[in-house]
C-alpha cells in the first residue's frame, strides 16, 4: 500500500498574474498631451479640402483667406476640367508626399474617427464657451448670413481648413516661433499667449475686409475674437486636425442651429 509520503508530489500551481489595469487618469493624461502628429493632421483633413475646392464650383462664394484656389480661379474660368484636376492633384499630393515621409512621421489615418469625435465635442464646448461670453458681453448678436443648406457646407469646410492654415498655423503657429527666437525665451508660452492675442485679433478683423467681408459691428468683432482664441488653444495643444474640423464643424452648429 502507498502512504501519504509515497504520493507524488503535487504540481505547483501555476497563476497567471493580471496586468494592473492603467488608472483613468493616466489614460485622461496621455490624451490631453497627445498633439496629433503634423503629417497625419495634413492627410487626415483632405476630406474637408475637397469639400471646399470642389464644393465652390457650384456656389458664387468663397473663403475671404483661400490661398489655393485664388491661384487656380483663372483656369476655372478657362476650362472646368483642369480646375477640377489640378484640386484633385492638390489632394493626391498631400496625399502621395505624406506617404513618402510615413517612416520619418507618425502616420495614422486610423486616427480620423477619434480627431472627428474629439472635434464635434470641442465645437459644441466652443458654441456654449464663447456663446455664452458674448451673449453676457452684449444684449445681442448678429445672427448668421442667409445661405442654402450646400454653402453652409461648403464655406463652413473652407473656413476650416483655410483659415486655421493662414491664422494658426503661419501666424499663430508661426509667429510664436519667431518671437520666441527673437525674444530668446527658453518657453514658447509668453511669446504663444502674444501671438494667440495678435492672430485673434487678425483673425476677426479679416472678416469685415474684402468683396465678401461682413458689415463691422463690435460685438462680432469680439465674438470672433474669442473664437480665435478658443482655436489656437486647439492648435497648440490638440494639432491641425482637430482645429480644421472643430472650426468646421463649430461653424454648421452656427449655420443650421
Amino acid at each position: 500500500m502507498k502512504t501519504v509520503d509515497d504520493r507524488p508530489p503535487a504540481k505547483p500551481e501555476t497563476r497567471v498574474e493580471k496586468k494592473p489595469r492603467e488608472p483613468k487618469t493616466s489614460r485622461l493624461k496621455a490624451w490631453a498631451t497627445h498633439r496629433h502628429d503634423p503629417l497625419t493632421s495634413l492627410l487626415l483633413t483632405i476630406p474637408v479640402f475637397l469639400v471646399y475646392h470642389l464644393g465652390i464650383l457650384l456656389i458664387e462664394m468663397r473663403n475671404g483667406v483661400d490661398l489655393v484656389s485664388g491661384l487656380t480661379f483663372e483656369l476655372l474660368h478657362r476650362s472646368l476640367l483642369g480646375y477640377v484636376g489640378l484640386t484633385l492633384g492638390y489632394a493626391a499630393a498631400i496625399a502621395v508626399t505624406v506617404w513618402i515621409l510615413r517612416k520619418k512621421g507618425k502616420i495614422k489615418p486610423a486616427e480620423w474617427l477619434p480627431v472627428l469625435g474629439e472635434s464635434v465635442v470641442l465645437a459644441v464646448i466652443m458654441s456654449f464657451t464663447i456663446g455664452w461670453a458674448t451673449s453676457h458681453l452684449f444684449p445681442g448678436q448678429t445672427g448668421p448670413t442667409p445661405m442654402g443648406p450646400l454653402t453652409k457646407l461648403v464655406m463652413a469646410a473652407g473656413a476650416g481648413f483655410h483659415e486655421e492654415l493662414v491664422f494658426r498655423v503661419i501666424l499663430f503657429g508661426g509667429g510664436t516661433w519667431v518671437l520666441q527666437k527673437a525674444m530668446r525665451e527658453k518657453s514658447a508660452l509668453k511669446p504663444a499667449l502674444v501671438m494667440a492675442l495678435f492672430s485673434s485679433i487678425v483673425f476677426s478683423a479679416i472678416h469685415y475686409v474684402g468683396p465678401f467681408g461682413d458689415t463691422f459691428r463690435v460685438e462680432s468683432f469680439v465674438f470672433r475674437m474669442l473664437a480665435g482664441l478658443f482655436l489656437a488653444g486647439v492648435y497648440r495643444w490638440r494639432g491641425f486636425a482637430v482645429a480644421v474640423y472643430t472650426h468646421a464643424i463649430y461653424d454648421l452648429i452656427v449655420f443650421f442651429l
